[in-house]
């Protein structure tokens, strides 16, 4: 049991680096984000300064250079934004998978369960109830319910708490 509660608390710490590491993330993209911004303000400055002062072509080779760095720079900034959610949803996908995988060792722990215990685990899989469980097999009530809360599928649990 102390390994078990260990890699729990190892699970949980290198869950929680995650979500710190991904909100560091997300921070960073969003300053550049802001910076980017502030450019994209100087650009369109620059824009309509080059579009003044320099000759006919020259201005207008330099005005549509600048429109093309422009559309870049919100190109740029789009990206950044998807990346944000791709990172968002890859988040909420590791807490899937970690909720799935406490999910799947609560089953193999119900399935090493002692053997003093196997035929309640039994009686467990084909439906049974704790109390007839427990009068089944000369359990208390509460060792029954325990057994029974191991031995059943997360998504039994749930329609039964209903």
């Amino acid at each position: 049991m102390g390994v078990k509660d260990a890699d729990t608390s190892a699970d949980a710490g290198a869950d929680v680096e995650a979500k710190a590491e991904a909100l560091e993330d997300l921070a960073a993209t969003r300053a550049d984000i802001a910076a980017d911004t502030a450019e994209d303000e100087v650009a369109d400055d620059a824009v309509v300064a080059l579009s003044r002062a320099a000759p006919d072509n020259a201005a207008a080779d330099s005005f549509s250079l600048a429109l093309e760095v422009r559309q870049l720079r919100r190109d740029a900034a789009q990206l950044r934004g998807e990346i944000d959610q791709l990172r968002a949803e890859q988040l909420v996908f590791r807490q899937s998978i970690n909720e799935q995988a406490a999910q799947l060792d609560a089953a193999r722990a119900a399935q090493r369960v002692s053997p003093l215990y196997g035929e309640a685990l039994a009686l467990v899989r084909r439906g049974m109830t704790a109390e007839d469980i427990a009068e089944r097999c000369s359990i208390s009530v509460a060792e029954a319910e325990l057994v029974k809360s191991l031995g059943q599928d997360p998504a039994e649990g749930s329609e039964d708490a209903r």
